[in-house]
């Protein structure tokens, strides 16, 4: 299993996470910028509500300072994109992207949404009813890579797909 310890990955990437061809959604325009709303300081807890870090996003990346302090800048590797209301959060990890989806609340938090397989079996069994699931393997396990449309992308979160979220708190 692979940890990315940054902003929007507070969710652990494993070797059977739907993983993508190309950034999401496909395209759609990247973002050069993080946008000034979304910028700040923010507040990430644990599950047991314990002040876990604190997450600082700038106008080109994000940086943790917490011990396994980490940072990324918005680039060939970590890509922003925004559509319908949402931002998408598309981590390369070569030869796969992985995805996190941004909802910035009216007050400023965040919602961070990753694709709720934690019964990974059925999961794929049910998203295989919705899209087309690419599977390959590697030295590292298989991969089960999809490729969605816009409209497919909005209605895999409009219909939970995405239901594993996380809440972080806006403080400045």
């Amino acid at each position: 299993m692979k940890i990315l310890s940054f902003i929007f990955l507070l969710f652990a990437i494993s070797c059977t996470e739907i993983t993508y061809k190309e950034p999401q959604p496909k395209g759609k325009k990247m973002l050069s910028e993080i946008p000034q709303s979304l910028q700040g300081k923010y507040l990430l807890i644990d599950d047991n509500g314990i002040d876990k870090d604190t997450l600082y996003v700038t106008n080109v990346g994000y940086r943790t300072r917490g011990n396994g302090a980490d940072e990324g800048i918005l680039g060939d590797s970590l890509v922003l994109k925004k559509y319908k209301g949402y931002y998408f959060l598309n981590v390369n990890l070569r030869p796969e992207w992985a995805l996190r989806i941004i909802k910035q609340e009216k007050n400023g938090d965040l919602t961070l949404m990753a694709m709720d397989d934690r019964n990974f079996n059925s999961f794929l069994k049910k998203l295989g009813t919705e899209v087309k699931i690419d599977s390959t393997k590697d030295m590292n396990g298989a991969l089960y890579q999809i490729d969605p449309t816009p409209k497919q992308l909005m209605g895999l979160i409009k219909k939970g797909y995405f239901g594993q979220a996380t809440r972080v708190q806006k403080i400045e």
